[in-house]
């Protein structure tokens, strides 16, 4: 039997762009993606899939209330400097009180889109980003 109580819901998520928190976000991914070289032994009909690193990606979206980070990003882009991000999220069970943290850094927003609206739309905005390191710094153990 499932206790509706338990599951992890988005709503009572934060997340903070260099220590600001950013109320406006309402969608966070954040991934990391295995790189795998494929190797084929002499004798073994198996392919075997050897890790090698990873790939840090993610996205944050949400509404518009803003335009400061993009202007920040266009200048970087602009003058060939790189800011230096940091993203912190965290998710907390509003049933339990225990949280999930964690901080990602060496975040590179990979894509700016300063104008993107319409008439009688909020204006909304997708970040995508990569980035070099994922620190755990608290989980959920249910």
């Amino acid at each position: 039997m499932f206790d509706d109580n338990r599951f992890l819901k988005g709503t009572s998520g934060e997340v903070f762009l260099n220590n600001t928190f950013l109320a406006e976000i309402n969608k966070v991914n954040i991934k990391l993606t295995g790189q795998f070289e494929d190797f084929a032994a002499v004798g073994d009909y198996c392919s075997h899939h050897v890790y090698v690193g990873y790939d840090g990606a993610g996205t944050l979206e949400g509404v518009r209330v803003n335009t400061g980070a993009d202007a920040e990003i266009i200048k970087a882009y602009q003058n060939g400097t790189t800011p230096d991000f940091k993203i912190y999220t965290n998710l907390t069970d509003p049933n339990t009180g225990a949280t999930e943290k964690y901080m990602i850094t060496g975040v590179q927003f990979t894509e700016v889109t300063p104008v993107d609206w319409e008439a009688k739309k909020l204006v909304t905005r997708s970040m995508p980003f990569t980035f070099t390191e994922l620190i755990v710094l608290s989980t959920i153990d249910n």
